[in-house]
Order: C-alpha cells, then sequence, then structure tokens
C-alpha cells in the first residue's frame, strides 16, 4: 500500500470515530479536524510524506484508535443494547383502527425524527385527518397509498408496515438489493397514505359507534337496510372512492344511482372530500411511481389506456414487481372502466401506476387476519425494490450539465465512475474546495488529483463564496456549531461552544467556517457579529 493510501485509509478510520456517543450524552468530533488535510493532498498531488513522518503519523493514529475503541465500546455498547432492544412498534395481527394508525405514526416519527416526516393530505367528509408520512430525504417521490375501501384496511396495515421496515434497515444500515439502505433513502422519498378512507375504515370496523345520531338512518338505508357494516367499502357518504377520479370517469361500468355501500361513483370526479385531497396530493407530489394498494385476489393492474411509448417501461416494472409477490399481471383492456386512482396517474403523469390486490380473495368482508403473514411474505421484499425504481426513472428524466462553479464539500463522500450507485467504486473524496465538471440529477462530477470522479451532491456547498474580511472573531459561549450549514435544522448535529477566538475559513451564505478548540465547525455569521457589537 503506497504511503498516501495509507494515510487515506488511516484518514477515513479517524474519520468514523468522528461522533462517539455516551447514553445521555452526544459529543462530536468534526471530520474537517482530518478531512480538511485529506481534502489538500488531493489537491496537491506533489505533497508527499517521508517515511519518518509517515512512522509517526500512523503510530499516532493507531494510538488514539487504541485509546479511544475501549470508550467507544463502553459508549456504543448501551445503544446497541438500546436498539435491539427496541421493540417494533406496528403491530399487524390486530384489527387496525384509525386511532391505533394515528397513534403508530406518531410513535415512528418520535422515533425516527430525522427520517420520517408527518402531515395531511386533508380531511374527510367527517373531519378526520387524512395522514401523511415522508420517509427519506431524496428528490425522486414515490407515492403509496391504502384503504380506498373501507374493508380493505389490511392495505393500512401492510403501508405502515413497510415505513418501520424503511426506518429500521436505515437505522442499522443494511444492504438492500445491493444498496445501502441509507444511500437510497438520500434519494428517494417515500410519500405514504395509510389511510385515504379513515370514515369509512371506521365504520366498517365499529359500526354506527363513531358517527353522529343523525347520520345513523342514512348510513343503514345506504348499507340496503342492514346494520352490520362488515361488507362496507365506500366513504360514509356513500361514494366509492376509487370511483371518483377524472380519467374514464363518464364511461365506468355498473356505477351505481344512489350512494350505497360500494360501486357509487358519485355526482362528478372529485366530488368526495377524500378523492379531491389524493388529487390535490398527487399533483403537488409529481411522483415518479405510485401505487394503490387493494385487497383482495393476488393479481396486479398496470396499463390503463397507457401510451404506447410506455408500454415496455410499465410492464418491465410490473413484471418484476409480479416476480417478487406472485400476482399475476391483468392484460390491458380495450375498453376498460376508469375512475380508480392509478388510472388517473397513468393518463395524468403518463407514469407507473400499479394496483396490486393483496391476498387471497375474502368475498364481503375484509380478508381476515389469519392472512396477514401469508400476505406479508408477498410483499416484505417489495418496498426496496420500489425505491430503486423509483430512483432510476427520476435519474431517467435527468439531462447532464456542465457545472463551472466552485463548490466546497461538507463531509466525506464515497466516489464512483458513473453516477450510479452501482458503477465501480472509486475512493474517497474529502471535505474541501473543489471544481466541479458536470452536473446529472444529485450527482456532481467532481475534478480531482486522481481524475474526474462522481459524487452525491447532498454535502456540497455550491459557490460562489464570500471573501473574508478578518481572518478571526470572538464567539460567546453557547454558539451552535454545525458540521455543515445543511444540517442545521437538525438539532441533534449542534453543539455549543466554548467562549474563546476562533480562526475564519471561509464563509457561505451567512455561514463562517471556523477553526475552535473543539474543532472545524460552521458558525452563524449572525452569532459573531452578536459577540462583537460595533464599538
Amino acid at each position: 500500500m503506497s504511503a498516501d493510501k495509507q494515510i487515506s485509509y488511516f484518514m477515513l478510520v479517524a474519520r468514523s470515530l468522528r461522533r462517539i456517543h455516551s447514553k445521555n450524552v452526544e459529543y462530536m468530533i468534526p471530520a474537517y479536524s482530518t478531512g480538511e488535510i485529506a481534502a489538500n493532498m488531493e489537491l496537491q498531488p506533489s505533497y508527499r510524506y517521508s517515511s519518518t513522518q509517515l512512522k509517526k503519523t500512523m503510530l499516532l493514529l493507531l494510538t488514539t484508535m487504541a485509546l479511544s475503541l475501549p470508550l467507544l465500546f463502553l459508549a456504543i455498547a448501551p445503544l446497541t443494547a438500546d436498539a435491539a432492544a427496541a421493540k417494533p412498534i406496528v403491530n399487524p395481527k390486530q384489527v387496525y383502527t384509525y386511532a391505533q394508525m394515528s397513534k403508530d405514526l406518531q410513535a415512528l416519527a418520535a422515533r425516527y425524527p430525522d427520517l420520517i416526516q408527518l402531515g395531511s393530505a386533508g380531511l374527510s367528509e367527517y373531519g378526520r385527518k387524512i395522514w401523511t408520512a415522508d420517509v427519506g430525504h431524496g428528490p425522486a417521490i414515490v407515492m403509496l397509498n391504502g384503504s380506498h375501501h373501507a374493508r380493505e384496511w389490511i392495505t393500512t396495515i401492510t403501508l405502515m408496515m413497510q415505513i418501520e421496515q424503511l426506518a429500521r434497515d436505515e437505522e442499522k444500515s443494511a444492504i438492500v438489493r445491493g444498496y445501502q439502505a441509507g444511500d437510497l433513502l438520500q434519494r428517494v422519498t417515500f410519500r405514504f397514505v395509510p389511510m385515504v378512507n379513515p370514515d369509512g375504515v371506521i365504520l366498517q370496523q365499529s359500526g354506527l359507534t363513531a358517527f353522529p345520531a343523525s347520520a345513523h338512518a342514512s348510513l343503514i338505508k345506504m348499507n340496503g337496510g342492514k346494520s352490520n357494516f362488515k361488507r362496507w367499502k365506500a366513504n360514509a357518504k356513500g361514494i366509492d372512492l376509487n370511483r371518483q377520479y377524472p380519467a374514464g370517469w363518464d364511461s365506468i361500468r355498473n356505477p351505481g344511482s344512489a350512494p350505497y355501500y360500494m360501486n357509487y361513483k358519485g355526482t362528478q370526479p372529485l366530488q368526495a372530500k377524500e378523492a379531491i385531497a389524493m388529487y390535490d396530493l398527487t399533483r403537488a407530489s409529481q411522483p415518479e411511481l405510485s401505487l394503490a394498494y387493494h385487497s383482495s385476489g393476488e393479481i396486479l393492474y398496470w396499463n390503463y389506456k397507457t401510451k404506447a411509448e410506455n408500454v415496455y417501461r410499465d410492464k418491465l416494472i410490473a413484471s418484476a414487481y409480479g416476480k417478487l409477490t406472485g400476482y399475476r399481471l391483468i392484460a390491458p383492456q380495450a375498453n376498460p372502466s376508469g375512475g380508480g386512482f392509478t388510472d388517473w396517474f397513468i393518463t395524468e403523469f403518463g407514469r407507473p401506476g400499479l394496483t396490486p390486490e393483496l391476498g387471497r380473495t375474502a368475498g364481503e368482508t375484509h380478508v381476515p387476519l389469519s392472512e396477514w403473514s401469508y400476505n406479508w411474505s408477498k410483499q416484505k421484499n417489495t418496498i426496496w425494490f420500489l425505491a430503486e425504481e423509483g430512483y432510476k426513472l427520476w435519474m431517467a428524466r435527468q439531462q447532464t450539465t456542465s457545472y463551472d462553479t466552485d463548490f466546497r464539500l461538507t463531509s466525506a463522500e464515497r466516489s464512483y465512475t458513473w453516477p450510479d450507485l452501482k458503477s465501480k467504486k472509486l475512493g474517497i473524496v474529502y471535505p474541501g474546495r473543489y471544481k466541479a465538471v458536470r452536473q446529472k440529477g444529485d450527482w456532481i462530477e467532481v475534478q480531482t488529483a486522481h481524475g474526474v470522479q462522481w459524487i452525491s451532491t447532498r454535502a456540497v456547498l455550491a459557490g460562489p463564496f464570500e471573501p473574508l474580511t478578518s481572518t478571526t472573531a470572538d464567539i460567546a459561549a453557547g454558539t451552535a456549531a454545525y458540521l455543515s450549514p445543511l444540517q442545521s435544522s437538525k438539532t441533534a448535529n449542534a453543539a455549543a461552544l466554548a467562549e474563546q477566538t476562533v480562526t475564519l475559513l471561509d464563509k457561505w451564505n451567512e455561514w463562517l467556517l471556523i477553526t475552535a478548540k473543539e474543532g472545524v465547525f460552521w458558525i452563524r455569521e449572525a452569532d459573531v457579529a452578536a459577540a462583537n457589537p460595533p464599538l
């Protein structure tokens, strides 16, 4: 191994120790403490360590590692034990209610605050929140929804299990389909709507008790005079939500003539509040790929008047999904009945839309919980497939453009031959200032001493950088410091610095890169101004 490679190896090991945890406190050692040196080595290829310097450096690093490992073990051990002891939040083997889903979503967001963000698509006809959950940080949106039909709430359980599966895989740095889970979730955001039809689900599971007495007579009438609502599919106004979208709505077969427990399409598309909410959310999200989960039948719908130029692409995705699940693909029909969510999605966006029917046929009721393990065995390997396909679709739409602005890399990044996580890995590009060549999507081609290499843009601060008017500044005790301005919204990444005089290294968008006693950090320029009032 060459001297440079040995030094780079030990720098990479040292960087891996930059965040040391105790049970209640996180102390951060900035990546820049080694990364800036490494970056300088990249930009100055003539620089070499002598044999004596190399030995001293390696001895110092090995000594540091030897001293740090016991502390690291003691610090990580309780965290590892805590993670192992953490029980799954979602229990799929129960009648999965709207209240339980709401509780579980909030618990998941609390456990994984940097990964899961909750929101709302809107309100149901009876004022219930239609929950959304975003999982991931990437530009490629994959949108998944369930329980358009009330009695099909096993789809809600499936989606909730997928949310937790993504989070747990990311937490343990799992390798999925040849990728590290965290790498994919930096490139993809899943937008979940686990229960599109909360009113209908509550009615199907609990009957009239959750609805005002004034509505009971009309609900019973819409249910054909029956007070047992186990067959209910519609929303609580008697409209079938999967017949509410503006795609072939006029020609829906067997539309029903009045509000009913199933099939009534309403008096116009987008009449129901729940359908309007989904329509608006989808248009705002612009997903690369969307799935609307239903039950039952173990079949897969994938084509609704799909344009000829998209048929090959969409069938390839559908066939791969069918292979993973064992679901049978439904052949395209000459005159399909429309009005469904994915019918509209395919025609509106020209992008792949799948409707998997989960579970064996259950008749006019919900799929029994006794079928859960069987159903999940079909679905548990699909979520990362959807992440991979969603990102591929997004990247296929991105153009390669020239990039002639300096940039600063705020953390070390793995480099690749091409803008593709499965292309050949070249090495590590360390924090520092660089010249770029080209950009494609969320990748940038960087000029290094070893040639051009592609890295992710997730840690890139694009220039211009402003000139410094001073080389030092005073800061007050408690000044918030970050490894990167890009992470400043995450309080877990903040450190509190002691009162001191710091060295200024760079300036970018009202942020200062500094060297402090504690290491190299980014701080807000306003904090320096506050500690140095004008005379």
